[in-house]
């Protein structure tokens, strides 16, 4: 069940990365999950260790940034 979190995690990044401009990729919580909790929270502890692993931070609840070079990265 976690592997469809990610898998919408993934293609959602992939999207955004598609049509943002910039060196930055902005990921929201709510528009990859449209409000299922479980899906918010798995998608929260996966951009957690990004964040640990300095690929994204945390801009404000819900909304994490990504650095298009990491993206490449990983």
């Amino acid at each position: 069940m976690t592997v469809n979190y990610i898998v919408a995690l993934r293609l959602y990044i992939r999207m955004r990365v598609a049509k943002a401009r910039g060196g930055v990729v902005s990921v929201k919580i709510r528009d990859v999950c449209n409000g299922d909790k479980r899906c918010e929270y798995f998608v929260t502890a996966a951009l957690k260790r990004l964040i640990k692993e300095g690929v994204a931070q945390r801009r404000k609840q819900g909304v994490y940034l990504i650095d298009r070079s990491a993206l490449e990265r990983l």
